[in-house]
């Protein structure tokens, strides 16, 4: 009978985890797109601005309004094929986009991939393969692939004096927490609180997902 009990609590642990991620998960991942886009996009303009031309830029712009109203796959087929075309940074930005909205529409691998290629390309500036390299990290959360590849695309982020630590480390911390790796995920989330780079609101999370993993290790320390 006791491992009836105890069946049902792990599943409702398991449920009460699963709504954490649903509901913190989706902050962290919403928060670091709107952050490193903004990012990119102004390292992109200041990386590429010497070799852009009217021309190029007026053929980026006329894309977006064309495919603004297109489906999913038709908007990454168009951008793909303009970051092809196109060997300066609006080609980038479509390349980026081409990505995204592989992503938005579950497109997982071809997501990676993109974002895989351009974290790799030497003649980008760090901070734009810094951003490639976090969504794909985001990419392979919805996956729900393993922590430790997370973690791999993940890794250069952490160098000191990355302004995208913060973002990587909630990211990965909540990876490892739903992964069953409570120690893990409690280093990090002990981290992001003594981060002074690290948002207020960051902070916040992190404390009340510290909790959570408190929580959850006491059931085993509690059996030793």
């Amino acid at each position: 009978m006791s491992d009836i009990f105890a069946e049902v609590d792990a599943d409702l642990r398991r449920d009460r985890w699963q709504a954490l991620w649903d509901r913190y998960g989706l902050l962290v991942i919403g928060g670091a797109v709107g952050i490193v886009l903004l990012v990119a996009i102004i390292v992109g303009y200041r990386a590429f601005q010497q070799s852009q031309n009217e021309a190029a830029s007026l053929r980026y712009e006329a894309l977006l309004q064309q495919i603004g109203e297109e489906e999913a796959s038709a908007q990454f087929e168009a951008l793909s094929s303009f970051a092809r075309e196109e060997t300066n940074g609006y080609g980038v930005l479509a390349a980026f986009g081409a990505a995204r909205v592989a992503a938005e529409n579950g497109d997982f691998t071809a997501a990676l991939a993109g974002f895989d290629a351009l974290a790799a390309r030497g003649d980008l500036a760090r901070p734009m393969r810094d951003y490639a390299r976090l969504q794909a990290a985001i990419v392979l959360v919805n996956q729900k692939a393993s922590a430790d590849d997370i973690a791999a695309r993940l890794a250069r982020l952490f160098d000191e004096g990355n302004a995208l630590r913060p973002i990587a480390r909630d990211i990965l911390a909540l990876a490892y927490f739903t992964k069953d790796a409570p120690l893990k995920a409690r280093e990090l989330y002990a981290e992001q609180l003594a981060d002074p780079d690290a948002t207020p609101f960051s902070k916040q999370r992190a404390q009340i997902m510290l909790s959570e993993v408190e929580a959850k290790l006491r059931p085993s320390s509690q059996a030793e």
